[in-house]
């Protein structure tokens, strides 16, 4: 009897996930639980374990693009009396220093990375936080050929061009006073209005399934968070009820994660909207990129100091920053999408 292991779905089955290491080989005997394989799918890693004994054979390559839910290989199960003769303990647990990997502290990607290049880890100067090496560190230390995108950033590149070939995006933009705004926690300011928002426009709260839209209950909104491995979006919880300063303290927290490799599957699935906020950057106006299934995304510019008119006439300071809505318009059309961007505007200003 043979049993398919499927690629863990870690977002929405489908999408495409790649096997980053093998622990077995082709016609390798396995036993139950045993782990076989480390897969990774919009940064988040997870291991694969054999659900059954017996021999693995159908092995993908090393960082082809595999449907989550999809096979990665196939193990055909041994009988009783065969199993007795194949079966092998599982491999028992890394002393503390015993190995390299225990020594070198490097993300999931830059041990790919390394595997790919032939590069030895121990010669590279990681650059992450507490000297872990990145994959712009292994890239840094390969030498200087051009090369394709490959493994996981080749899945992020093709989901881009998917996401500007499959939707009729168009981006409105607007300049909004915020004198009266505390720059302090903007962000998580942005991302409580663009929630409150939501709530009033449930024609941009949800999620596309081909030429459907499926609307959703609630805002669930994700953060734009830039990582050594690329761009990721996860979630903030707590953007419909709670206060600035908690939504403030969920942004830090999910950024760290998403910094550090430990976002998990719930930190990823089921976002309605995304914030990018390239304000940091110097950046005022752009066109972000529509994060399929999403319909919609607001980019944040830089906050600046402008002269301004009051109401008598007057020149003043004003402090403005400029909001960049990219939507889908065969989803929404320009008038309800400008309505929304007005809106967030607003909801902006009466958190004060």
């Amino acid at each position: 009897m043979a049993v398919d292991v499927p690629m863990p779905v870690i977002t929405d089955e489908g999408e495409d996930g790649v096997v980053t290491a093998w622990f077995v080989e082709e016609g390798a005997p396995v036993v139950e639980g045993q782990l076989i394989a480390e897969v990774q799918a919009e940064k988040v890693s997870a291991e694969v374990h054999a659900p059954a004994a017996g021999t693995v054979h159908g092995l993908v390559a090393i960082n082809e693009p595999v449907p989550q839910g999809a096979a990665i290989c196939r193990i055909t199960e041994a009988t009783s009396a065969s199993t007795a003769g194949t079966s092998r303990p599982r491999p028992a647990p890394a002393q503390v220093g015993s190995t390299e990997a225990d020594v070198i502290r490097a993300s999931p990607a830059a041990k790919r990375l390394a595997r790919e290049l032939g590069i030895d880890l121990a010669r590279v100067r990681g650059t992450g936080p507490g000297g872990r090496i990145t994959e712009a560190d292994v890239s840094a230390a390969a030498p200087s050929e051009g090369e394709e995108l490959g493994g996981l950033r080749a899945v992020i590149a093709r989901r881009m061009r998917e996401s500007q070939r499959d939707t009729a995006a168009v981006t409105l933009t607007t300049v909004a006073d915020v004198t009266d705004v505390p720059t302090e926690h903007f962000t998580a300011r942005v991302l409580i209005a663009v929630a409150g928002a939501l709530r009033r426009h449930p024609a941009l709260n949800g999620t596309r399934d081909g030429d459907r839209f499926i609307p959703a209950s609630d805002p669930v909104v994700a953060a734009a968070v830039q990582t050594d491995e690329g761009l990721v979006a996860p979630i903030v919880p707590g953007v419909v009820t709670g206060s600035v300063p908690e939504v403030a303290a969920s942004l830090e927290a999910v950024a760290r994660r998403a910094r550090t490799g430990a976002l998990t599957t719930d930190d990823l699935a089921g976002a309605t909207f995304t914030v990018t906020n390239l304000g940091p950057y110097g950046i005022d106006a752009f066109t972000p990129i529509i994060n399929p299934p999403q319909i919609a995304i607001l980019g944040v510019g830089a906050i600046r100091t402008r002269p301004a008119f009051d109401d008598g006439g007057a020149v003043v300071p004003a402090r403005q920053v400029t909001f960049s809505l990219t939507f889908d318009h065969a989803f929404v059309d320009g008038a309800p999408a400008a309505e929304f961007l007005s809106t967030i505007v607003d909801e902006l200003l009466d958190l004060g």
